[in-house]
């Protein structure tokens, strides 16, 4: 670790990190790893080993070190066990920003740790932890102490930033969104490879490719898209690709073949076979009754894919409704029947000029460089300028 003094120092408290699978420790791993690229000092806590595993496991990376615990079913002991590992790591070089990656346990150990070096906070609001758990009555008070806390909070999505402000008046609130590289979703032979053999079995007789991707929890509402396709008269028109997990009620559909399209089922696919699958499809589609800012969604608009999705979270602020893809309210059926049937009436030249527009308004707006600028800004980093703005 580099012992610059004028570079920050900051401690980044996680529960969604590698090894760990899943959207959100993708973008924590991205986030570290730029931002350590970048220059700044991070040492990260992850709540990531197998209940079973005892001790920390350090991992001594370029720009920080890495400690891995296992997630104690005893909150105060993990939380003594963490503030001990935080006074001798800090001991050499004291941390000036603690970094809670989510607003549930991570940000409210963050906020108090912070408290207690005497140094600022940032909370990283994803998703669920504010739009799901700030309702579960254990779960609330985390997230609360720390929205009350914390010295600057970042969210996915302006209506969360906006949300978070009415409930907390005068509070930091900052636009953080999620960012891609667009390079690395540039298709190689291999992907081409992946791509052209799932099509040849799925885009037939002039069926639509749509994908579902990601772990399809209660949340995605896969079941109200599916019973919106039946109800628009849409079935035969589609053919789908499942890329992940599936709930038991999604499992129980797909079953019935008189209810669904014909469709194949991918349930674990490694990250670098992702752009082959996603080039597969026409459409990604995200119904979701809430949402943070899917890395999925990104991925694939990177790579020309047009967006079918509800305006949950931050799915309204990225997807362009008839330029850049296709929006409706979450929950309503006959809104996703009517937005499906006109995103399927878009003819070949149509659909890959809107595919175009897709892919540029991702490189332009969602980049990872914005990302990192935002955050970087945020935590002090020479050079960076924070472009995220305040709740009003």
């Amino acid at each position: 670790m580099t012992n610059d003094s004028n570079i920050p120092h900051i401690l980044w408290i996680t529960g969604r990190y590698p090894p760990l699978p899943g959207g959100m420790a993708v973008s924590c791993d991205r986030q570290v790893q730029g931002l350590r690229r970048r220059g700044l000092a991070i040492d990260v806590v992850a709540l990531v080993r197998p209940d079973a595993a005892t001790g920390i496991h350090k991992v001594d990376r370029d720009g920080g070190s890495d400690y891995l615990l296992a997630q104690s079913a005893d909150e105060g002991t993990l939380a003594q066990r963490i503030w001990r590992l935080v006074l001798e790591t800090q001991v050499r070089r004291p941390y000036t920003q603690v970094v809670g990656f989510g607003a549930g346990r991570a940000g409210y150990l963050a906020v108090t740790f912070a408290a207690w070096l005497g140094c600022s906070s940032l909370a990283l609001v994803r998703g669920n932890d504010f739009d799901r758990d700030w309702f579960n009555p254990r779960l609330g008070y985390w997230v609360r102490e720390t929205l009350s806390r914390a010295t600057v909070i970042g969210a996915v999505s302006r209506d969360t930033v906006r949300r978070i402000g009415a409930l907390f008046p005068g509070r930091d609130v900052r636009f953080t969104p999620n960012g891609v590289n667009p390079g690395d979703w540039e298709l190689l032979p291999e992907d081409r490879q992946i791509r052209d053999e799932l099509r040849s079995r799925l885009a037939v007789a002039g069926r639509r490719v749509c994908g579902l991707f990601g772990q399809l929890k209660y949340k995605k509402r896969v079941p109200l898209w599916l019973a919106a396709l039946r109800q628009a008269g849409l079935v035969s028109k589609v053919s789908l690709l499942i890329v992940g997990r599936l709930d038991e009620e999604t499992r129980g559909i797909l079953a019935d073949p008189a209810l669904v399209p014909g469709h194949e089922v991918v349930e674990f696919s490694p990250r670098d076979r992702l752009p082959g699958l996603y080039a597969a499809c026409d459409y990604i589609v995200l119904p979701s009754l809430f949402e943070g800012m899917p890395n999925v969604l990104l991925e694939a608009m990177a790579l020309g894919v047009v967006p079918i999705v509800s305006s949950a979270g931050a799915m309204g602020d990225v997807v362009q409704h008839g330029e850049t893809g296709f929006v409706f309210p979450p929950e309503d059926l006959q809104a996703a029947a009517v937005v499906t049937a006109q995103a399927l009436a878009l003819d070949q030249p149509e659909l890959a000029a809107m595919g175009a527009k897709a892919k540029d308004q991702v490189a332009r707006d969602f980049s990872i460089a914005r990302e990192l600028d935002i955050l970087g800004g945020i935590l002090g980093l020479p050079g960076s300028v924070d472009l995220g703005g305040r709740a009003g």
